[in-house]
């Protein structure tokens, strides 16, 4: 089975395949949807087939609106419902972020069984409180859309790979076209699995909570919807591994000999993070700080101001540090050199 990115992240791209390539071992091969001007560096040495695939191509005619185009969420959801057309794309495959990382091995029984689909979510639409981000209002606008012609309206942009049938994301390009025509902010898993769950329930099995690590990346960007019961998958954020954040003193890159005690030492970290925010153990001045933060939120053009002024790798530190004991790291048992 293929797994599709699209993509124009080479070196995260590259470390993020050899995990797949470790631990998803039904993959037979991995599709980069690129720029034209990667589409060389895409084609690296791999221990699965590398099909590498110019964006251009894809898009045909919806090239010029997707390059003129600012809004992420408009571009991403008209690439990806343009992998319909493409005949290099197999009939069913696995829609990937390049940073979805899986931290276990995964069996293909995860994405389909007794001839159904699973699928994953981390949010009810109608209850997605942020709103500071072309991703946020995606959201927002998402919902509307998926309320006034009558199907579920579930998050499904959960930061982990999942299963697609080529000819329903077809149906589902079809279907929202007059959408994306008018440029509105739709976004693609949601307008698949929400379409899909909704016209198609024969396809699929009920959905299941999301099984990500780092979704959100910190524990304060926003309250769980539905919580994880385990964590299958990494959303990997660079910024978690610089100097004194969580993961500052692990490999990025994958180590079969000590994959998995690494993979558990992050699951500890990050829900020792996540328990230690949820149960206050905060200074009194960290309490202040992110009181603050939650005010804003009611307030978009405060929130973003706030934003600018203190980014998320600060925010991040000022997080740690007013942490209790619990979300610390310990002292590293594992060797940077030639691992980052």
């Amino acid at each position: 089975m293929q797994i599709v990115y699209i993509t124009n992240r080479v070196h995260v791209a590259r470390e993020t395949l050899v995990y797949v390539e470790n631990l998803m071992p039904f993959i037979s091969e991995a599709v980069f949807v690129c720029p034209s001007n990667q589409v060389k560096d895409f084609h690296f040495k791999s221990g699965i087939p590398v099909r590498v695939i110019d964006e251009k191509s894809v898009l045909g005619k919806d090239y010029g609106r997707f390059r003129n185009s600012t809004d992420h969420v408009f571009k991403n959801c008209l690439l990806r419902f343009s992998l319909s057309h493409v005949a290099e794309i197999h009939d069913e495959f696995i829609m990937s972020d390049d940073d979805n990382r899986p931290l276990v091995e995964i069996p293909f029984s995860f994405y389909k069984l007794s001839n159904k689909y699973f699928s994953y979510y981390f949010y009810n639409l109608k209850q997605w409180p942020m709103r500071e981000k072309d991703f946020d209002l995606g959201q927002y606008k998402t919902f509307e859309i998926l309320m006034q012609r009558g199907y579920s309206t579930l998050a499904y942009s959960a930061h982990m790979p999942q299963i697609i049938n080529k000819q329903l994301l077809g149906e589902v390009a079809r279907v929202f076209k007059d959408c994306l025509d008018k440029g509105m902010q739709l976004e693609e898993w949601n307008a698949y699995f929400n379409f899909g769950q909704s016209v198609y329930p024969e396809l699929f099995h009920p959905p299941e909570p999301f099984k990500t690590l780092c979704w959100p990346p910190f524990p304060s960007d926003w309250d769980y919807d539905v919580r994880p019961n385990e964590f299958c998958f990494e959303n990997f954020y660079p910024m978690l591994y610089e100097k004194g954040l969580i993961f500052s003193d692990l490999p990025t890159r994958f180590n079969g000999a000590s994959h998995a005690e690494i993979a558990n030492e992050k699951i500890r970290r990050r829900t020792a993070l996540q328990n230690a925010f949820e149960t206050g153990e905060m200074s009194f001045f960290g309490k202040i700080f992110f009181l603050c933060r939650d005010m804003a939120e009611r307030f978009p053009n405060l929130k973003r101001q706030f934003n600018s002024m203190i980014p998320s790798p600060m925010q991040a530190s000022i997080l740690h540090f007013f942490m209790g004991s619990s979300s610390k790291k310990v002292k590293s048992r594992y060797p940077k050199t030639g691992t980052r």
